[in-house]
């Protein structure tokens, strides 16, 4: 007889192959959400890029800077809030307007070199990062409260430094920041992977960008003051 035999799975192999589907779609969502995520922080570095470029010759962001400053952190609660593309371009593109000032300072400078290093060392250090905290096994979450200690430490030496005037503070402050956005792209990134959808894709990437944003100001004050002109 040629009757179609079913023979049935064992439970062992019938269980490890759900738990394997199940791994392979958590797997996906996790790409997923860093796909969305990263693609949202290329093109909102895209757009900070465009602005910061007007922004160098627009004589509203160099001659009111605290009212661009206003805007631009109005802009980031919008974004906070409203949880999409278009909220975050908005605030990108205020952020690179703001940047573009400080940009046309080191060019009209003569100091061009150092915008093209700094941009360089920022995405070589991100990038490499990035890779460490996807790959490593370690917990980086306790970076978390040393960052933010770090922040801090920014803030006030920040307020304090408007009244000093003091170059080596500013170079002192720069290298706290530079390590500081460094903590927090190594623990923000690995967070995206262990807790995926937890935040919005815009919201994760609105805070890389900031990190970024932060990192390559950060090295650009430090290669600045190492040049002499800062």
């Amino acid at each position: 007889m040629n009757e179609d035999r079913k023979f049935p799975i064992p439970m062992g192999s019938q269980t490890n192959a759900q738990v394997q589907h199940g791994d392979l779609a958590v797997d996906q969502s996790v790409v997923t959400y860093i796909k969305q995520v990263y693609a949202l922080l290329a093109a909102s570095l895209v757009v900070a890029v465009a602005a910061g470029y007007v922004g160098m010759t627009l004589p509203f962001p160099r001659e009111h800077p605290y009212i661009l400053m206003a805007i631009a952190l109005g802009a980031l609660f919008l974004a906070m809030a409203v949880k999409n593309a278009a909220t975050l371009f908005l605030f990108t593109g205020i952020s690179g307007l703001s940047i573009g000032p400080i940009i046309a300072i080191y060019v009209g400078a003569g100091l061009s070199h150092i915008v093209g290093q700094a941009m360089f060392l920022t995405g070589a250090i991100f990038f490499s990062l990035t890779f460490y905290a996807m790959t490593t096994k370690k917990d980086l979450s306790v970076l978390s409260g040393m960052a933010f200690a770090g922040l801090i430490v920014i803030l006030v030496g920040g307020l304090i430094n408007l009244f000093l005037h003091s170059s080596a503070v500013g170079f002192a402050l720069s290298a706290v920041g530079a390590l500081v956005f460094s903590g927090y792209i190594l623990f923000e990134t690995q967070g995206l992977k262990r807790e995926p959808w937890v935040v919005a894709p815009s919201v994760a990437a609105l805070q890389m960008y900031l990190n970024v944003v932060n990192l390559f100001l950060s090295l650009l004050r430090l290669l600045g003051a190492i040049e002499g002109k800062d």
